[in-house]
């Protein structure tokens, strides 16, 4: 039988590999002889509060990382993976599905169900699956905003925050409820939209770091289709057919591209592409284009201006609701309340709690 202090030692064990240390760097690192961190680990010896703190400083953990058990999806993942590999990104990813877990426990916050959609085995199937997500959201034909608020419509809460210096453009979880994602905030801002949109597509396509769903898709394959998904939902066929011919795209490729990536909140690296994937310019074009990247003026020159979305802290609307309520109702801290929202609100912008009725008070307190 499994004891818990087993438990907390396989977890100690996890995080000292990810953060490529071994027992003995990690028994320097806290002034403990090395025999410590073997008897931790295979769960015979017990340590207190004091010594959890350290090692989860030490490791870059939170506290709560060694005690409370992960949910299914990320266990799956980290399995799927080499735990040298293990990143800030991935610990960001299992403390922000635990958030959304926590806050369905509370029962403040109720995902969504992602709508049924068809499996892609092709470009032309993912274009078919982003036109009929469109269709199901009542989304217009033109360019759509708000992307974050969107995903939560169908039980995924997207995150943008700071990575700081990981590579990582974005990462995805499915959940027993719902799914939670991660965005590189640090990216531009086409970057970060099609990045969330592209986790999107691994949400409904219910691909929890597997290929099944995805009819005769390897790994790389399942992330060309996701993208070509991604790119179509966010700027789709029709549209940009008919937005490409007022502009007089044929005349003037470039002013063209420049607002149409604007308009639509894309990379300009995305927009040649898909440009070329509709064939209104052939790839010598957009190579000759892609050389050329618009400046600031080129904006300016072209009537439209660059919108920002999803800037870091970016938190899902709904997400954040479900925070303030439960705060407000006394089933979180202050303290945790503003861990829930990543900086995205101070202690001075918590609303009043609501006042406790006394039937609650009586109840803990057997008045009678």
């Amino acid at each position: 039988m499994v004891t818990t202090w087993q438990q907390l030692g396989a977890r100690l064990a996890e995080a000292r590999k990810a953060a490529g240390l071994s027992q003995a760097e990690l028994a320097a690192a806290l002034n403990l002889d090395r025999t410590v961190i073997t008897k931790l680990e295979a769960g015979e010896r017990k340590l207190d509060a004091i010594e959890l703190t350290r090692i989860a400083e030490r490791l870059n953990r939170p506290l709560d990382w060694f005690l409370v058990p992960s949910p299914p999806a990320v266990v799956s993942r980290r399995k799927s993976r080499d735990l040298a590999d293990d990143s800030r990104a991935d610990v960001l990813l299992e403390g922000l599905a635990r958030d959304v877990n926590l806050l369905v426990e509370l029962k403040v916050l109720e995902p969504p169900l992602p709508p049924r959609t068809r499996s892609i085995d092709s470009v032309t199937s993912a274009e078919a699956a982003a036109r009929e997500l469109r269709k199901n959201l009542g989304l217009p034909l033109g360019p759509i905003w708000e992307v974050q608020a969107l995903a939560e419509k169908v039980g995924l809460y997207a995150f943008a925050l700071d990575l700081q210096d990981d590579a990582l453009d974005g990462s995805y979880l499915r959940l027993d409820q719902g799914g939670v994602a991660l965005v590189n905030g640090r990216a531009q801002t086409g970057r970060r939209r099609f990045t969330l949109v592209h986790e999107l597509g691994h949400h409904i396509f219910a691909d929890d770091f597997s290929s099944e769903w995805i009819v005769g898709a390897d790994g790389d394959d399942r992330e060309r289709l996701i993208n070509a998904f991604a790119i179509h939902f966010l700027m789709p066929r029709e549209s940009i057919r008919s937005r490409w011919q007022e502009l007089e795209g044929r005349a003037n490729a470039r002013a063209a591209a420049i607002v149409l990536g604007a308009e639509y909140g894309v990379s300009w690296t995305a927009v040649l592409g898909h440009l070329c994937n509709l064939d209104l310019i052939d790839s010598g074009m957009r190579d000759r284009l892609d050389a050329e990247r618009p400046r600031k003026a080129d904006y300016l020159d072209g009537g439209v201006t660059l919108r920002e979305e999803l800037a870091p802290p970016s938190i899902p609307p709904r997400f954040a609701q479900a925070v303030v309520r439960a705060y407000k109702r006394h089933k979180v801290s202050a303290e945790r309340a503003l861990e829930l929202l990543h900086g995205a609100l101070s202690a001075g912008d918590l609303p009043p709690q609501d006042r406790i009725p006394l039937e609650s008070m009586r109840s803990q307190f057997d008045l009678d």
